[in-house]
């Protein structure tokens, strides 16, 4: 195909200037080559498709560049980068809906809704994530027990195809593709306008109430319980304690709090700013690079014992048992520790993030933290969250529970990764669940279509609407096409 000295794509002023340049995803385990450009408008997708068209170039959709592997890279061919695509259209205070552009990210949303007490209803952990990325993820977020993945809280959209047409796609108006478009990796055209119902919320504060549970039974068990009575629930898991301590920790629920106090401006500022500062004292960059010898595994499961006796100190003496919260603040507090990406350098990390349907119970669960524990693949950052099923054709969904593992690649042989991820992957496969696609760069074709059985439907949707085959990514070569 085209290379860096071969590229024809002549675009206008308008647009920031094309460049090749090396390419990862968030978790920064592998480096292509592509040329990015920069839209700031229909007319220049448009006109992007049409020099792809004419020199037979692949396109790739990325909004925030938080996917974690390669559904956003395209090796020697164009990633189209929907940042500068940034506007909020239109904002209807009244009936709660808003439509913007792909590039606009949760912080803007909710920069504007939480003044007038509108949320979304499902909204993952990332402030700097893309309404366009949100999509063709179908993300979720601590809220997915109650309100289930993104793509629920999409009223229409507006989508380029590669032909150049602008189609709108709702529920009523080609509904299949809608279903397909949600959770579609953008391998269906170019989402340029996307319009959502949002939620109304008694005020922008979260009641936060933190349980200490002993193991994954009780895990479980305070997850379920929460579904009832919380709008919110995530569990973070010692994935290294053993026995009958297995899957000890804690459980954090929220619920919208009745309170005639309102967000300002500036306090809603401040809550949407990533600081700079680990602590407010050190800076962040220096600092985990000190502090990348200590994440080792033997690191690592120090890390998890500290941070797990501190939380139940902290939730025993009352300190953090319940605590109202600005929801920004209880949402994003990843985004409250800057630049924790780097204590996994240089090398990156994997994440796998399984989805166990409830219906095979907790010893399932228990056994994959076995798995990992066999493997010395602990997780440094262990999250369990309440999934709903949807009718998405390509969608991380069904009824049952999700545990984030991410491990680090540097010290490990490659070999040691590969097979550990066969095995998580068969697990997974065999108890009837799946894996998260924005998260994955290591599961096979035939295990990816035992766990979507959809797919060969979103094949026949994406074969009609991208006529030229011009949506392409490393995740769609290496999972879907032919």
């Amino acid at each position: 195909m085209s290379t860096c000295s071969s590229v024809h794509i002549s675009l206008p002023h308008s647009l920031t200037a094309a460049t090749w340049q090396p390419v990862q995803g968030y978790s920064e385990a592998q480096t292509v080559q592509s040329l990015v450009v920069y839209p700031r408008s229909i007319e220049d997708c448009q006109l992007i498709l049409e020099q792809c068209r004419q020199y037979g170039y692949l396109i790739c959709c990325r909004g925030g560049g938080y996917t974690y592997g390669d559904m956003i890279l395209n090796s020697d061919q164009i990633i189209l980068d929907t940042t500068q695509m940034s506007q909020v259209l239109q904002w209807d205070t009244e009936a709660g809906t808003i439509t913007v552009q792909p590039g606009v990210t949760f912080a803007s949303i909710f920069r504007k809704s939480l003044l007038c007490n509108w949320a979304l209803s499902s909204c993952p952990g990332g402030m700097d994530v893309t309404i366009g990325g949100a999509v063709s993820n179908n993300v979720h977020g601590k809220d997915a027990c109650k309100n289930g993945n993104f793509g629920d809280q999409v009223l229409h959209l507006k989508l380029l195809l590669s032909s150049g047409e602008v189609i709108e796609v709702d529920r009523a108006e080609n509904a299949e593709l809608f279903r397909a478009v949600i959770g579609g990796m953008g391998l269906l055209g170019i989402i340029v306008e996307v319009t959502l119902q949002l939620k109304k919320i008694p005020s922008p504060y979260v009641l936060v109430t933190s349980s200490h549970v002993r193991n994954i039974e009780e895990s479980i068990e305070v997850l379920e319980r929460s579904k009832e009575n919380s709008d919110f629930s995530v569990a973070w898991v010692d994935p290294f304690a053993k026995d009958s301590r297995l899957g000890r920790g804690y459980v954090s629920t929220g619920k919208w709090l009745e309170t005639d106090k309102k967000a300002d401006v500036i306090s809603l500022r401040n809550s949407l700013r990533k600081p700079n500062l680990l602590f407010g004292l050190l800076p962040a960059k220096p600092t985990w690079f000190i502090a990348r010898p200590f994440f080792k595994p033997w690191g690592i499961r120090n890390v998890n014992r500290l941070h797990y006796q501190l939380a139940k100190y902290q939730i025993s003496s009352k300190k953090k048992a319940s605590i109202p919260q600005l929801f920004t603040d209880y949402n994003f507090m990843h985004n409250k520790i800057p630049e924790l990406k780097h204590v996994y350098r240089p090398h990156g990390f994997y994440e796998f993030q399984p989805l166990i349907p409830r219906a095979c119970g907790v010893e399932t669960v228990k056994e994959l933290f076995l798995l990992c524990q066999r493997h010395g693949s602990e997780s440094l950052l262990c999250g369990m969250k309440v999934h709903k099923a949807d009718d998405y054709l390509i969608s991380y969904e069904g009824a049952g529970y999700s545990i984030g593992v991410d491990i680090q690649i540097g010290g490990r042989p490659k070999e040691q990764i590969v097979q550990f991820a066969k095995e998580i992957f068969a697990f997974t496969k065999n108890c009837g669940g799946k894996i998260f696609l924005a998260k994955d760069e290591m599961l096979d074709r035939d295990t990816f279509q035992n766990m979507y059985p959809h797919y060969k439907r979103f094949i026949e949707l994406k074969r009609k609407y991208d006529l030229q085959g011009m949506f392409s990514s490393g995740m769609f070569r290496r999972l879907m096409s032919t």
